[in-house]
């Protein structure tokens, strides 16, 4: 059977769903970073029965969940939290069901923030399928995190949430579903490997992992445009007079989730918990290195503005690398510490962005290595190739973030702390130590 999973994936990409289905051995293994988003929307869906009290849980799936289901309805329950339903050759299991007199509302809970487009084809699948098996509904809701909520004291769930009647934009979308489930049926039964004429499908093949894996098992490497190499030697120049020593290299770990954590901060606000300060006084004086970890699990951000104001002096620049995060988080801090405001306006008004010399559309330092990216990741081991992550336990910020509860766990072992937490402060430390040794190599190319 057709799950909403599968229809799901087959509105991202029909080869994503074929290699699901027949070459699972193709699919990487989840990032750190995807695991932590799918246990977060696990935490929502809990929560979110807040809102709809007094509901049973139906047990099962398939065709398990469809006969519990039933059972369920027909012993007058009114609220059915994750409702399975069979309408041969398709299945999906709910959020939530809600009885409305004679009829049905279904409530589709989502971790985002808004409406984004693909969810009306999501909940117009569950339609399809709920009223094929005879369950008439009224209105079918979108229930999505309200990202303006502060929270004050216990979370108030009505607050947490907004509940958006999207039935008639449901309805627009039900006749197109309808045509695209057979098309999606005959992919999921597919034995044959892709054609030209399947891969053509593919709605956004320059972006699509799925289409890449395939291409790449089967040895056609789609071949990355080259773009013209640049070292504007002029420009970066001008744009490093900007700095005045002594320099701060910053950068934060974050956590952030979309049930606010702690008092005054909001969903998915990101909360530093860390921080790594490189600073060097002169151009001839050596980088020495300050840190900062929060070992309790509770608003960090008070103790972490306190030794940061205490670690970065009144002038020179602070370097960070993407300044609209920095600069973000420093923001955030000071509506929750007003106390700070004006040291982080001033940390603010500090900031020089490094990234900005690798952006391409400033053609300032471009190299085919970066695939027209210029994040961090990506920059250093072209320009550093002596200095990278792949010695670190940790290497991304995702897992960085994942790693804070573990670190500030009661059921954490006093030496799996002290381990994590020396793994952590590496990982941070090599952010700052990236941007050291990327300016450095700048001013030598400039210097030349």
């Amino acid at each position: 059977m057709l799950t909403k999973t599968d229809f799901m994936k087959y509105m991202e990409c029909p080869v994503g769903l074929w290699m699901e289905k027949h070459r699972p051995d193709l699919i990487p293994e989840d990032t750190p970073e995807v695991r932590r988003v799918l246990e977060m929307g696990r935490e929502v869906d809990d929560f979110s029965r807040k809102l709809f009290e007094g509901g049973v849980e139906v047990a099962g799936y398939n065709q398990e969940g469809w006969q519990n289901t039933k059972k369920l309805i027909e012993s007058g329950v009114k609220i059915l939290y994750q409702p399975t339903v069979v309408a041969d050759p398709i299945t999906c299991r709910a959020d939530i069901l809600e009885k409305s007199k004679n009829t049905w509302t279904l409530n589709e809970v989502k971790s985002a923030t808004t409406v984004k487009k693909e969810y009306p084809y999501d909940v117009a699948f569950q339609r399809i399928c709920f009223e094929n098996a005879g369950i008439k509904l009224d209105r079918t809701n979108l229930v999505h995190i309200n990202n303006q909520y502060v929270r004050r004291g216990d979370i108030q769930p009505e607050k947490l949430f907004v509940s958006e009647d999207i039935t008639d934009m449901v309805l627009e979308k039900t006749d197109e579903v309808k045509h695209l489930i057979p098309l999606a049926l005959k992919v999921l039964n597919r034995r044959e490997a892709p054609d030209e004429e399947m891969l053509a499908t593919c709605p956004s093949p320059r972006n699509c992992e799925y289409l890449n894996i395939y291409l790449e098992s089967v040895g056609q490497i789609p071949e990355e445009p080259r773009i013209e190499e640049t070292t504007d030697v002029a420009g970066i120049a001008e744009t490093l007079a900007e700095l005045q020593y002594p320099l701060y290299f910053l950068d934060y770990e974050t956590y952030g989730s979309p049930i606010p954590p702690f008092d005054g901060t909001r969903p998915y606000q990101n909360i530093p918990f860390q921080y790594s300060l490189g600073i060097k006084d002169a151009p001839d004086a050596n980088t020495r290195y300050e840190k900062f970890l929060a070992r309790t699990f509770k608003d960090s951000v008070p103790g972490l503005l306190a030794q940061l104001r205490r670690d970065i002096g009144e002038r020179g620049s602070v370097i960070v690398w993407n300044e609209s995060f920095e600069k973000g988080c420093n923001d955030e801090m000071a509506r929750m510490e007003p106390d700070y405001a004006d040291f982080l306006k001033a940390v603010n008004d500090r900031i020089f962005d490094l990234m900005v010399i690798f952006k391409l559309k400033n053609q300032l330092y471009t190299r085919n290595a970066f695939q027209k990216s210029a994040s961090l990741k990506m920059v250093l081991p072209a320009i550093c190739p002596e200095l990278a992550y792949d010695d670190l336990t940790i290497q991304e910020g995702a897992t960085a973030s994942a790693s804070w509860p573990v670190l500030t766990s009661t059921n954490t072992s006093k030496a799996d702390k002290a381990k994590l937490a020396d793994d952590m402060l590496s990982y941070c430390k090599r952010d700052t130590e990236a941007m050291v040794c990327i300016l450095k190599k700048l001013q030598q190319e400039i210097n030349k």
